[in-house]
């Protein structure tokens, strides 16, 4: 009888500040192990623990990552998937990635990496100089829907 390759779901809570500016900030991935991810501009964020709810891992994961605390924007998230086969990653396993982002307003903190070891730095961008940049799979696309939001349910005017 033939065996069933080993597959995974990873859920990953990310957040996404905004200003009233109209700029998103994203940060540069640090993961030398991982060429595919390294150097690469991404959606701040990490996995969801056991137990956890949604907004305690974006909480958390703003803390751990940019050192800011967070203010949730609108609440419903951006919800997007991507499934990698596990000879495209080097991996063992089939991997489904759920990513669940949150809009934040980080008011006028500015982020410190210094206690995070995956990232290297971040800054401010509309969103055609986003879309230029770089990035991890499922970040244009998270880009997309969060102008969509910002623009439909006019976020940009409750931020700092």
């Amino acid at each position: 009888m033939p065996t069933k390759k080993p597959s995974k779901i990873i859920v990953g809570v990310l957040g996404l500040p905004i200003r009233k500016d109209k700029k998103f900030y994203l940060t540069r991935r640090y993961a030398p192990g991982r060429p595919a991810w390294h150097k690469m501009w991404q959606v701040a964020g990490g996995g969801l623990e056991f137990g956890e709810k949604p907004e305690e891992t974006l909480r958390r994961e703003m803390m751990e990552e940019l050192q800011v605390t967070i203010n949730i924007v609108h609440p419903q998230p951006i919800v997007k998937t991507q499934i990698w086969f596990g000879k495209e990653l080097d991996e063992k396993e089939d991997t489904q990635l759920v990513l669940i982002t949150y809009l934040i307003d980080i008011k006028n903190q500015q982020p410190d990496f210094s206690k995070d070891d995956e990232t290297t730095e971040g800054s401010w961008y509309t969103f055609d100089e986003a879309l230029k940049l770089d990035s991890l799979p499922l970040t244009d696309e998270i880009l997309k829907e969060a102008l969509k939001m910002c623009n439909k349910y006019a976020l940009w005017r409750v931020l700092y």
